[in-house]
């Protein structure tokens, strides 16, 4: 999943980017109000780390414009303590939940997989497409009783689709999400057909049905079918 720093402190933002790449997010990082609401203006992030206090301006105007354009993003807002009325009027404009700092990284982890369990509808860790399951603790993916084997790219591609189930979602933003922003276009969409195919194919032979939907020009759809239903 995609997700986004804006934090003025270079040590924090730092251990908080390292956190997340370990948690296996693709993450773009900011130290300015400026800097953040450029990122947000050209992409669409799964998750926000926001601090409030920042150089050039007060953080809550960037959640304004999160959830202006990008609702379904989740927001965690990352505050000094004392600052009870930023944390209330974060919550009343739509972040989806807030730590104090000093905070220890596992109270962290914990809160940002509460927030995209309720954000994305995860029951245990788990997400179901017809007979097919992903398990995102271990990265196990299988239909019916077979388990498919899949590269690192693979699992992700399945697992953002699975997370955006019956929502199209552009060949960019999977680049996107597998390579961050800093992408060659041409070479990563090639490269994401070319692992589509794989993905299709390993499906097939694992007995599932086509639930990957090809929207031409657009992108691609996990979901059921009509013809399926």
């Amino acid at each position: 999943m995609r997700a986004l720093i804006v934090e003025d402190e270079p040590l924090l933002n730092e251990e908080l980017e390292e956190h997340l790449l370990e948690e296996q997010f693709s993450v773009d990082c900011s130290e300015t109000l400026q800097e953040a609401r450029d990122l947000v203006a050209g992409d669409e992030y799964d998750l926000v780390l926001l601090d409030l206090g920042l150089p050039d301006g007060n953080g809550l105007e960037l959640l304004k414009m999160i959830k202006k354009y990008y609702d379904e993003t989740a927001v965690v807002i990352l505050t000094a303590r004392g600052e009870v009325e930023d944390k209330v009027k974060g919550l009343e404009l739509g972040s989806d939940d807030y730590l104090a700092k000093p905070f220890a990284m596992a109270e962290l982890r914990a809160r940002i997989h509460a927030v995209l369990r309720r954000r994305f509808k995860i029951n245990e860790n788990e997400i179901e497409v017809e007979k097919l399951l992903l398990n995102l603790n271990h990265m196990e993916v299988r239909y019916d009783d077979h388990k498919l084997e899949l590269t690192e790219t693979e699992y992700k591609i399945l697992r953002y689709l699975a997370l955006n189930k019956n929502k199209t979602i552009t060949r960019i933003a999977l680049a996107e999400h597998i390579w961050g922003s800093k992408i060659d276009d041409r070479f990563s969409l090639d490269f994401i057909n070319s692992h589509m195919k794989n993905l299709r194919k390993k499906l097939s032979q694992a007995e599932a049905p086509d639930l990957i939907e090809t929207v031409y020009g657009v992108g691609y759809k996990l979901g059921v079918h009509e013809s399926q239903q």
